[in-house]
């Protein structure tokens, strides 16, 4: 049976989420989220417990990229999204992996990779969701992975340009509107 192991997202510390047996870990973005100080307390306590905090492979993040693509969730993943699905995907093939987070567009990357989660505090996905982005303009069916903003594609959500946030909505290439998601399977 493989090592049970709980990669842990911004929620669960937030929601105080108790880990009584196996190996906790994290990615150093999900630290930068942590604000408030009962969170930061939570965190302090799994670390001196043994917490890792670990960046994620790169080729692992190109496959959740390409996964969030996929669903259509790319547009609203954040970095710090990417890399814990990417640190959860990465520990797949060799750990029991436990994805801990009430972030539905990662819990709906994260089912279609495979990925086992749980919830910190809400009842979480129900089933597997395919979205696509609409412009609010032209009516045009944008891909996740080629939403433009500032005439360059899209990776990720905020949206994620040549490696840094942009914290502006991001934009349909026909005619500029902005675009919105709406569900097409699931």
């Amino acid at each position: 049976m493989k090592d049970k192991v709980y990669v842990i997202d911004t929620s669960g510390f937030i929601a105080q989420v108790e880990f009584r047996d196996g190996t906790t870990v994290t990615v150093p973005a999900v630290v930068d989220e942590i604000m408030d100080s009962t969170s930061r307390l939570r965190f302090d306590l799994l670390k001196d417990a043994g917490l890792r905090v670990e960046l994620p492979d790169g080729a692992c993040l190109d496959k959740v990229r390409s996964a969030a693509i996929t669903t259509g969730d790319a547009s609203v993943l954040s970095v710090t999204d990417v890399d814990i699905l990417a640190k959860a995907l990465e520990m797949k093939s060799e750990y029991g992996v436990i994805l801990v987070t009430d972030d539905y567009a990662i819990q709906n990357v994260a089912a279609n990779l495979g990925i086992e989660y749980m919830t910190a505090a809400t009842s979480g996905i129900r089933k597997k969701v395919v979205w696509e982005l609409k412009c609010t303009g032209c009516g045009n069916v944008v891909e996740s992975g080629k939403a433009m903003k500032s005439g360059k594609a899209v990776v990720s959500g905020k949206a994620m340009v040549s490696g840094n946030v942009v914290e502006s909505a991001i934009e349909c290439p026909i005619c500029g509107s902005g675009v919105r998601r709406r569900r097409v399977k699931g």
